[in-house]
């Protein structure tokens, strides 16, 4: 990425810390990621509001009131470690725990003031305004320009063959993969390789003019070099959309994002500008995450 890289410096906290302290007390620490200067970049207006958010699946809990306002035009990062529940809270953000036998949602999620779980609201059409992009990349077994066409099919967002095509085309420009692909466009979507295979997913998604995009992990199989590819790719696609990744990888969510929260056991134990969260985190159990003393 091109922006200017800024080197973090961080504090220990004191043996004893009580919530609300901060942690920036004592001796300095060195393992922290970098923080990109666009972490201070302006944010929009508050696109997502989760208040007291509780998922249940069958008698077991696994969130425990969250409650996170994420921003517009930004890049909100879920860390903390496995089990811990950011895969969860992101299902919630467009309904995909419907889909789970015997899951059960409480609280109120608000995307533009309207609660997205209203027995009104069409998931499949919540859906498609917010997109969802997975951990391993999961082209269908048609053509790269199928791949893309498929939702502005099934959404009659297209009333010509040529209108289709520039939809196709525009969303592959966007996604970083044009240039790539615009000679083989009849290819089959599975013959990409993984990071190319990840921005056509990227693609498809925006194809059907989405609100936010939602990303599980979406380096984890990729390598350095395709991830980079898509780290820039979401420096780039945050001035028009929201964004909220899910990501093990400390130093891509310092990298990538603005806003950043830390989930542990179900709960939300802080959350703030992605600077402050890596610089001065103002609980404990944020400071020894990101400095590796568990997870």
């Amino acid at each position: 990425m091109s922006s200017k890289i800024i080197r973090a410096s961080i504090q220990r906290a004191p043996e004893g810390l009580s919530q609300g302290q901060g942690a920036s007390a004592g001796a300095s620490l060195s393992s922290v990621p970098t923080v990109g200067a666009s972490a201070r970049a302006d944010l929009g207006a508050i696109k997502i509001a989760a208040k007291d958010v509780k998922v249940f699946y069958g008698e077991k809990q696994a969130l425990h009131g969250v409650s996170l306002d994420i921003p517009d035009k930004a890049v909100t990062a879920l860390i903390g470690p496995s089990g811990c529940g950011k895969s969860t809270f992101l299902r919630t953000l467009n309904r995909m725990n419907d889909t789970v036998p015997g899951a059960r949602v409480e609280g109120r999620i608000e995307m533009d003031g309207q609660d997205i779980n209203d027995k009104k609201i069409d998931p499949v059409l919540l859906r498609a305004q917010v997109g969802m992009v997975f951990q391993k990349p999961n082209p269908f077994p048609k053509s790269i320009f199928e791949n893309v066409a498929y939702g502005p099919k099934i959404h009659g967002l297209a009333s010509s063959k040529s209108e289709l095509e520039d939809i196709v085309q525009s969303a592959l420009k966007r996604a970083g993969l044009w240039d790539e692909v615009a000679d083989r466009l009849h290819a089959p979507g599975t013959g990409l390789s993984g990071g190319q295979q990840q921005r056509l997913v990227i693609a498809r998604a925006i194809a059907v003019e989405p609100e936010v995009i939602l990303m599980d992990e979406p380096c984890s199989a990729l390598d350095p070099i395709a991830t980079a590819k898509i780290e820039e790719l979401i420096d780039e696609l945050r001035e028009r959309y929201c964004i909220v990744i899910v990501t093990h990888s400390m130093a891509q969510a310092a990298r990538v994002s603005q806003r950043t929260a830390f989930f542990h056991m179900g709960n939300i134990v802080e959350t703030g500008d992605t600077e402050d969260i890596f610089t001065n985190p103002r609980e404990r159990r944020t400071l020894d995450y990101i400095t590796g003393r568990f997870g």
